[in-house]
């Protein structure tokens, strides 16, 4: 019994040294936050999964609502790693996961892939995979640092390096990217200049030609400044330059380079926003206005699909009163072709999507859309309108409250409808299911 008394005695001092040091140590505060949605969905008239028509690297054109067939999650870690005499630097990094079919139990990480290499689409799948189901992707989206106050010369600006998305401007109930220069980069950003700010940023997005990547280069210039009636004016302009190697160039590739210019006018109207914005690009980016995420893609290491394009858009969310918001918005846009034989491509877009709210944690949501989409390799056009009513219940009440539980019946109809699952068609089916959507 001494002996066992000594040796408690004698690691009290010991636990001791350690509890203070544990006490010490500042507690671990990582910022976490993120984006998320999955869901279930059947046809009741035609049977099986519910057909969607949109998707979140397509966007969704008569609105998202009740046209969402995949699992989708973007979780980001961040924190601010030093601060001092007004110097603050932060990392922040983000890992998204992508699946397209939401009838599957068992969703690997890895890539879809089933044990005959042709995932649930019917594709070849070139993946290495030993996982009995087709699953999903998993990307890393974001992985940079920013600094602010370390340049001395630019008091109140953001140094930053690294991956990330840069200041992208989105269309929510469309899912819509229509300013999206993200990816590898660096900048400095919120420079005081006059009664605005300006952003300079040089970024890369590699395209393939005959397996062959072609590194493009761009320079990003953006100032915002506010105009009077509390409106702000934002104008962005993308140059694009095609870095050939040597040997891409001895090959022929094309190296044009291309511009993109947009101009936003931000006003707030009956207790929430509206945004109106101009678009034009041409040359290497003469595709960024007819395709989601526009910006992010640069054309030019081959003749391309359009020659230019341009864009106007208009949409917001506003306050009704009486418990009633509403979402809306309304997309246009032209695009000429390269080949002058070819026809041009158009595009309309119109959404609205009324919400009321019953109570802090309840409310109806109603969203109806119109599209109809001209491309030159069409032999005309194609329409799709929808109809969607979805009972929800979520954390507070309005247009934006997040997370989300949502049951939802919804009908398409138009030449999109008839042309589904192969010209079987969905024209006019209700289809229904339950879904989850939550950031914070």
């Amino acid at each position: 019994m001494q002996n066992n008394k000594r040796f408690s005695m004698n690691k009290l001092p010991l636990a001791a040294a350690v509890t203070a040091a544990v006490m010490a140590t500042p507690a671990i505060a990582v910022d976490f936050h993120g984006y998320a949605r999955a869901g279930a969905s059947s046809n009741l008239n035609s049977g099986g999964e519910q057909t969607c028509f949109g998707s979140g690297s397509t966007g969704h054109y008569v609105g998202r609502l009740a046209d969402e067939c995949d699992t989708y999650a973007e979780l980001a870690l961040g924190d601010e790693l030093f601060s001092q005499d007004g110097a603050t630097f932060r990392f922040d990094s983000m890992i998204a996961y992508s699946a397209n079919e939401q009838g599957n139990d068992y969703q690997a990480l890895d890539g879809g892939n089933n044990i005959s290499g042709v995932d649930f689409a019917g594709e070849e799948v070139t993946r290495n995979s030993s996982n009995p189901y087709g699953g999903g992707d998993l990307a890393l989206r974001q992985l940079y640092v920013s600094a602010n106050n370390v340049i001395e010369s630019l008091p109140g600006a953001t140094l930053w390096a690294g991956k990330r998305y840069y200041q992208r401007k989105d269309i929510h109930q469309l899912d819509l990217f229509y300013v999206s220069n993200s990816g590898y980069g660096a900048g400095v950003e919120n420079i005081k200049a006059g009664a605005g700010q300006l952003s300079v940023a040089y970024t890369n997005s590699d395209n393939s030609e005959n397996d062959d990547i072609v590194q493009n280069n761009k320079i990003d210039v953006r100032y915002s400044f506010p105009l009077a009636g509390g409106n702000n004016l934002e104008l962005i302009g993308i140059y694009a330059m095609a870095d050939l190697t040597d040997q891409q160039e001895d090959a022929g590739f094309d190296d044009q380079d291309g511009y993109f210019f947009t101009a936003e006018l931000s006003s707030g109207v009956m207790g929430g926003f509206n945004k109106f914005a101009v678009q034009y690009g041409a040359d290497s980016m003469g595709f960024t206005n007819a395709e989601n995420a526009s910006g992010g893609r640069v054309a030019n290491n081959n003749a391309g699909y359009f020659e230019s394009s341009w864009r106007v858009l208009n949409h917001g969310v506003i306050k009704l009163g009486s418990g009633w918001d509403l979402g809306h918005s309304v997309v246009y846009e032209r695009a000429e072709s390269h080949d002058a034989s070819a026809d041009d491509g158009e595009r309309l877009s119109i959404v609205a999507r009324p919400v009321y709210n019953w109570t802090n944690v309840m409310s109806t949501a109603i969203e109806v859309g119109y599209s109809e989409t001209d491309r030159p390799w069409f032999d005309d056009s194609q329409d799709l309108g929808k109809f969607a009513v979805a009972q929800q219940w979520q954390a507070g009440p309005g247009y934006w409250a997040r997370p989300v539980i949502r049951a939802y019946a919804a009908t398409f109809f138009g030449d999109e409808a008839e042309a589904a699952r192969g010209g079987e068609g969905v024209d006019g089916d209700v289809q229904i299911g339950a879904q989850i959507e939550a950031w914070w």
